[in-house]
This record gives C-alpha cells, sequence and structure tokens, in this order.
C-alpha cells in the first residue's frame, strides 16, 4: 500500500525528533557562540557568522605523519587551532539548524515562515 507524502498525516513522532534535535542544536550553538564572543541577536549577526571564513580555517584533508595521530588532539594545543575549529563548527551547525527547522516546517505543513 502506497500513499503520497500529500495524503499523509503530519507523523507527531518525526517531529518531536526534529523538535529534539533542534533543541540540541540551540544549546551547542549559544555555548559556541558565547565562547567565542559572537552576538546572534539578529537576522544580520547570523548571516555574519555564517558568512565570515577564519583565515586559518582548515582547507580539506590535513595530513600529519603517524607520530603527529599518536601525539595530544593539535586543537587542544594551540588556542587559535581550537578557535578556528569552533568557528567552523558553529558555521555548520547554523547551516544544519536551518535545515532542520526547514523539514520541520515542511513536515507539519505550517506556512514557510523565518
Amino acid at each position: 500500500m502506497s500513499t503520497s507524502s500529500n495524503t499523509e498525516a503530519p507523523r507527531p513522532l518525526a517531529a518531536g525528533h526534529l523538535v529534539e534535535i533542534l533543541t540540541d542544536l540551540n544549546t551547542r550553538i549559544a555555548r559556541l557562540a558565547i565562547a567565542l564572543h559572537i552576538p546572534l541577536n539578529t537576522d544580520a549577526d547570523i548571516q555574519e557568522a555564517i558568512h565570515t571564513r577564519d583565515p586559518q580555517a582548515p582547507h580539506g584533508v590535513e595530513r600529519r605523519d603517524s607520530s603527529e595521530r599518536r601525539s595530544a588532539p593539535r586543537a587542544a594545543s594551540n588556542p587559535e587551532r581550537r578557535t578556528t575549529l569552533q568557528r567552523c563548527e558553529l558555521r555548520g551547525l547554523l547551516v544544519m539548524r536551518f535545515g532542520t527547522e526547514i523539514k520541520l516546517v515542511e513536515l507539519i505543513r505550517a506556512a514557510p515562515s523565518r
């Protein structure tokens, strides 16, 4: 029996799961923003956080020799590198949050809104 997604009722379990994901994402985003001193109060602040690239951001795959792989994590050994990685994580989580919000809106068939 096959039904199209247009005729199905909203699935409360899936919606509830997406709300949990959003809650977790919001918590981590807030912690990163506080640690990095990045305001996220307005849409402009959020757009700036997403689109501002750190010049020291990692590009592509980082290659290390075998002794570096066994040593302490490099993020902990260099505060600037840690900050760069946190900024990358914040950008990714912001994008993920908005994607999850879109899925939730589609799932409950609400009118798209910001």
